[in-house]
């Protein structure tokens, strides 16, 4: 079965807790790919990768100015955990139309195959269809993927 974690940045992986902390320490916030990402997030996603092997889709909106190969060498640059596997498509202003449209793009492509997933974002529940809910981990952009996220992200 397959497993993904459709994830955000902003606020989720980029958080203004290590944005302050870098500013204050006086080292820049970003790099070419964008703003760099909180290692306590990033530890928090490797072991949510560990535990149970999801592919990463990208919904985050830094998808309208990365392409998807930049966004596997952004990966290997910085060392993430996971394999990205795809980014949603733009096709709504609400994140939860991207996602089921995705969904519904996987299944045919995959002749039905079965999954599980995993949406983690600081938006509210209202940018997420009512079926999506149960799958949302809903993270404080100050912390964003703190170790609480990421245990229920393990669970879904």
């Amino acid at each position: 079965m397959k497993r993904f974690v459709f994830l955000d940045f902003d606020g989720v992986m980029d958080t203004v807790h290590y944005t302050n902390w870098l500013y204050r320490e006086g080292i820049p916030e970003g790099e070419r790919y964008g703003v760099l990402f909180d290692p306590d997030c990033i530890r928090n996603l490797r072991n949510i990768i560990d535990a149970t092997g999801a592919e990463i889709v990208i919904t985050s909106s830094w998808k309208d100015t990365l392409t998807y190969s930049q966004f596997l060498q952004m990966w290997k640059d910085r060392d993430l955990p996971g394999f990205v596997t795809d980014v949603t498509p733009t096709c709504s202003s609400r994140r939860g139309d991207e996602i089921a449209s995705w969904l519904e793009i996987f299944q045919e492509m995959s002749g039905g195959e079965n999954y599980e997933y995993v949406i983690i974002d600081d938006l509210g529940e209202k940018d997420f269809n009512e079926a999506q809910l149960d799958h949302l981990v809903s993270v404080d952009s100050f912390y964003g993927l703190d170790e609480s996220a990421s245990s229920k992200a393990i669970t879904y």
